[in-house]
């Protein structure tokens, strides 16, 4: 059953999901390859923190192995030194990522939410956890009616989110790989 993470929850939750993008095509061209794992880490726990716990959803369940976590669109930036130690932790990667950033930019359609990150620890996947807290916030912006967009850079990923209701809007080639963009209205 899933439930709202606690700020207590989020060294966990960063830790499954620096497991989850370990080797994801997207944080393998975004996040240099020494150190890999704890700049992820790192990456994930600041957006928990200054992102997602305060301005969105972050649902998790009560054994940690799922999280995922929704903002609004409409975010406030993040504080100078949180954007300081994103952009330390991105390294040589950064000026590649905010150029990727931009032409993935220019295909996002209006919306309301974003599903910003989902991840399930190696060994729980396949039982139903990640759709339990994808579903868990869905929910929740259904009973809004508002749209959620998420991005992918792996086409094992657009099965899965198909079968929750989104629909591809736009594949964008980027320097690195390439981005499905994919939206859902409730």
């Amino acid at each position: 059953m899933p439930r709202p993470a606690t700020a207590a929850d989020l060294p966990r939750l960063a830790d499954v999901l620096a497991d989850a993008f370990d080797d994801y095509a997207w944080t393998n061209w975004t996040v240099p390859a020494q150190d890999r794992r704890r700049r992820i880490r790192t990456l994930q726990l600041l957006y928990l923190e200054h992102a997602g716990l305060p301005h969105g959803m972050v649902w998790t369940v009560p054994d940690h192995t799922a999280v995922a976590a929704f903002l609004p669109a409409l975010l406030p930036p993040l504080p100078p030194t949180v954007l300081e130690q994103v952009t330390e932790t991105h390294g040589d990667r950064s000026e590649a990522l905010l150029a990727a950033e931009e032409l993935v930019a220019a295909h996002r359609p209006a919306h309301d939410w974003v599903l910003a990150t989902v991840g399930v620890t190696p060994s729980a996947q396949g039982h139903g956890r990640g759709r339990s807290v994808v579903g868990a916030g869905l929910e929740a912006i259904d009973g809004q009616g508002g749209t959620c967009l998420l991005e992918t850079s792996d086409p094992r990923n657009l099965p899965f989110y198909r079968r929750l209701g989104f629909t591809v809007e736009a594949v964008v080639s980027t320097p690195g790989p390439p981005v499905w963009i994919m939206t859902r209205s409730g």
